[in-house]
């Protein structure tokens, strides 16, 4: 094994820059960072199991409806499906299991990647930690034009091992795209939350990773991992699946329900994807708090609402109680408005 050089650091903590990794696919350079879902661990795999996903069966129609929360590939460890699986969706195999099938992509280990001699030409994923690199396997990686490394570390502190993994890829001149892998066992859905928004999202607010691999056995469902990694990636604006509200704690300036009107202006605009709302109790900070929103409603007094596009003051003092239909208005003066499905 290689040691880690932290002399050269090419990680700026002080400017976001996404690194500059290749395109395989979907993964990669440009490309919105991917979610993989781990199916591996159920034991029957069916067609409601992918409206976990974002992936609903219409039966009347015989296609697959998606979801703009959609998993982009899913890891079936040794399953076989019995069914046709979303045109969209890639399928991930056991190396050895791949061998068999030949169809869909492999996930292999740092030592089956440097022994094996059939691979997928299309896609291919390598399970990497920081003790498997080696020379070989460095070299290995360089020529590579259809390898994607999905990194692990069973590091308590993963934000720290996984990172120190990054610059040794980063330095030694490695594009290949990054997939940052974390599993939990055992964790409520608040912890596994907190957990996977820390280990996850503090890597790609540095601007690592082309996208996440996230799994908890036990007791979140499969929705739930699947909606977190998607908030995780549309909180560090990385990729966009909803519409963004930006709300401040309420303080003794707030002259109205905080929370019941960020419900009620949540409810009429929650279908606006990627849209950013900022709902501020008052005029004091509310303008400086949301100032990357695309429009804010905004606490005045008493009873009274500011509207703004951008940073720009457009209708002033409106009483409370028409100020959700006026936004809305405001919305759709603008062109930023879209009818619902």
């Amino acid at each position: 094994p290689i040691v880690a050089d932290y002399s050269n650091n090419p990680i700026d903590p002080f400017v976001y820059s996404r690194s500059q990794t290749s395109s395989i696919i979907n993964i990669g350079s440009s490309h919105p960072p991917v979610v993989i879902t781990d199916f591996s661990f159920f034991k029957e795999i069916d067609y409601n199991l992918f409206s976990s996903i974002g992936y609903h069966y219409s039966s009347d129609l015989d296609k697959w409806e998606v979801s703009d929360i959609a998993s982009d590939y899913i890891f079936l460890g040794n399953h076989d499906l019995t069914f046709t699986p979303p045109g969209s969706l890639g399928i991930i195999y056991n190396y050895h299991h791949w061998l068999s099938h030949n169809q869909g992509y492999p996930l292999m280990s740092a030592l089956e990647y440097l022994e094996g001699r059939h691979f997928s030409k299309k896609l291919n994923f390598i399970y990497l930690g920081f003790f498997d690199l080696s020379p070989q396997l460095i070299e290995k990686l360089k020529t590579s034009t259809n390898t994607v490394i999905i990194i692990y570390t069973d590091n308590m502190n993963s934000v720290i091992a996984n990172r120190r993994l990054f610059i040794e890829l980063i330095n030694n001149n490695i594009k290949r795209p990054v997939i940052i892998s974390r599993q939990y066992r055992k964790l409520s859905k608040d912890e596994f939350q907190i957990n996977s928004s820390i280990e996850l999202g503090s890597l790609i607010l540095d601007g690592l990773g082309d996208g996440v691999f996230v799994s908890c056995k036990n007791p979140a469902s499969e929705y739930n991992t699947n909606k977190i990694a998607f908030n995780i990636l549309q909180g560090t604006r990385t990729r966009i699946s909803k519409t963004e509200y930006i709300s401040c704690p309420s303080c003794g300036r707030t002259q109205f329900n905080l929370e019941e009107t960020t419900q009620k202006i949540r409810k009429q605009t929650e279908h606006l994807k990627g849209l950013k709302i900022g709902i501020m109790g008052c005029i004091v900070n509310g303008p400086g708090e949301m100032a990357d929103a695309d429009y804010g409603y905004v606490g005045t007094g008493y009873n009274k609402v500011s509207l703004y596009k951008k940073q720009e003051l457009v209708k002033k003092n409106i009483e409370a109680k028409d100020a959700l239909k006026e936004l809305i208005s405001l919305i759709k003066e603008n062109g930023d408005w879209v009818s619902r499905d």
